[in-house]
């Protein structure tokens, strides 16, 4: 760890010696939202809703996608598949149901895009077609059914919520394959040849190598990524007139090295960075209360650094429930990197650091189909006067939640993806009332007649009375520890306004995203570095 005081002068030569300014080219946080990762919080079809979602490449260069939906109970991969965006490209899909009802409607994603997907979605006429002619895809359910079986539903409307994420794979070239005139449009505005990216990938023994180039070796005409990605996505509801948008989270300097693989390859992942300068560790920088602090880890547990970068100890924000506005509010809470510790299938029968259940598989059930992160509370109407604290998460009485699945203690949030939804005393059993969320935790701060206000979670609860200590991640290579676990989200709400013209509705709508605070708790003592050392 080195963590980069802004002003403090040097006082030790020695120490000065042995400290170094943070690598320019880890992993961070893009404060102007673009890079080479993209991490969507957030995507839902329930309750009438459907989610719009954007990649916009500002760069001159093409560029390779891996684009991963994930589901939000245990985020098994319900969706891969490889995008390729010409230079100034922006690429554009929707999901969406057929149905609100029954077990048996999964999400789908459709696009009229243009872009080159291998596998081929627009007008793949192997898909099932709209209406409209329109071919779309189907999200799967194989990775948590059949040998992938977990202990969570088996359903397709397992399907229907969750969050996804884009990794650049690297830049498309022509180096003889001719693959960046192949994805770049042209003044029609089609790209000149998908279907050459497509064959590119056919299974060995297709084709000679000149047709199956990426098949023979992936790096033909790649070169190492180098960002400029930035996304958003839209969740629109037509029938109650809501639009709730928000932009995704954007990781840069992820990786230095091509990543180019098969649609059919799960890899690159978020475990996948890399960083060659870092003599065979991935650093993460993350700006931690003024300062820089550099975190390096063995190239094994890539996984933290990226998980060191969305580390929280609270998470804060409002929230609005007034009967006169016809106020909702509900909080959407993801744990992004929370699979690779905690999925029994990856891990075997002990969860990894910071957390600490597993979520189990059939063959070791456990509690099936949750892996229970435990959190505190605290919360304040808008006059200033609070509600409790929970100072112990094995007290159930501290905090008004609703019933969590099989009666486990709360306060808790048990999934990848979590809906916190205010004053819904329903939501438990029949949705959110906005995202329609089944993924719920109820919050009820009206049995304190709070209606409006604000409340933060604590991501790091005091040691409670069964001898449980505080979320920390694994200590990096100079052992220091970051405390809480990887979160983020937003805060979603709506207002219904009856008082414009009588007999008619007014909806309105809007997305924030939650604030967090973050915490390090530093393993040995460096010289601190000026920040303009960093720039």
């Amino acid at each position: 760890m080195k963590r980069n005081k802004l002003a403090t002068p040097i006082a030790l030569g020695l120490a000065l010696a042995a400290a170094s300014a943070p690598d320019a080219q880890a992993m961070h946080m893009d404060r102007n939202g673009a890079g080479q990762v993209l991490i969507y919080p957030y995507y839902t079809v329930n309750s009438g809703n459907q989610t719009v979602l954007s990649v916009v490449n500002q760069t001159g260069a093409g560029k390779a996608i891996k684009v991963r939906f994930r589901e939000g109970h245990n985020s098994r991969e319900v969706l891969d598949f490889n995008l390729y965006l010409s230079p100034f490209d922006v690429w554009t899909a929707t999901v969406f149901s057929q149905s609100d009802t029954g077990p048996n409607n999964p999400a789908n994603l459709v696009t009229t895009d243009t872009s080159c997907t291998v596998p081929r979605i627009r007008g793949n006429t192997n898909l099932p077609m709209l209406a409209n002619g329109n071919r779309y895809v189907p999200f799967m359910n194989y990775r948590y059914t059949g040998s992938g079986d977990d202990a969570g539903p088996n359903t397709l409307d397992r399907l229907r919520e969750g969050y996804f994420e884009l990794i650049e794979m690297g830049e498309v070239n022509d180096f003889g394959s001719g693959s960046l005139p192949a994805i770049t449009h042209g003044s029609n505005g089609i790209p000149s040849n998908c279907l050459k990216i497509e064959r590119a990938w056919l299974p060995p023994g297709s084709g000679p190598d000149s047709v199956i180039y990426w098949t023979a070796n992936p790096l033909a005409d790649m070169s190492p990524p180098r960002g400029g990605l930035f996304g958003s996505a839209s969740i629109i509801n037509a029938l109650d007139g809501t639009l709730l948008t928000y932009d995704a989270e954007a990781i840069d300097d992820f990786s230095d090295i091509t990543q180019h693989t098969s649609p059919a390859v799960l890899d690159p992942t978020l475990a996948s960075g890399h960083d060659a300068g870092a003599s065979g560790a991935v650093t993460a920088n993350v700006f931690r209360d003024g300062s820089m602090v550099s975190s390096r880890y063995p190239a094994a547990r890539a996984i933290d650094a990226v998980s060191a970068l969305f580390a929280q100890e609270d998470l804060f924000n409002e929230f609005s429930t007034s009967a006169a506005t016809g106020a909702q509010s509900e909080w959407i809470v993801t744990f992004p990197t929370k699979y690779a510790y905690v999925d029994q299938a990856i891990v075997g029968n002990t969860a990894l650091a910071p957390f600490r259940e597993i979520f189990p598989t059939v063959a070791n059930v456990g509690n099936a189909g949750i892996a229970q992160v435990r959190v505190a509370f605290l919360g304040f109407d808008r006059e200033e006067s609070d509600f409790p604290r929970c100072q112990d998460p094995d007290d159930i009485t501290c905090y008004p939640f609703g019933p969590p699945p099989g009666g486990i203690p709360t306060p808790s949030l048990f999934w990848a993806s979590n809906v916190i939804a205010f004053n819904q005393p329903q939501a438990q059993t029949a949705g959110s009332n906005i995202l329609g969320s089944r993924l719920v935790v109820h919050a009820d701060p009206s049995d304190y007649n709070l209606f409006d206000g604000w409340m933060g979670i604590s991501l790091h609860p005091p040691s409670s009375g069964a001898g449980l200590q505080p979320y920390r991640l694994r200590a990096d290579l100079d052992g220091g520890v970051w405390r809480g676990v990887p979160a983020l989200g937003f805060w979603a709400m709506t207002f219904t306004n009856g008082q414009i013209t009588p007999g008619v509705l007014s909806n309105y709508s809007e997305m924030s995203r939650l604030r967090h605070s973050n915490a390090y708790e530093p393993g040995v003592i460096e010289a601190p570095i000026f920040k303009d050392q960093f720039e």
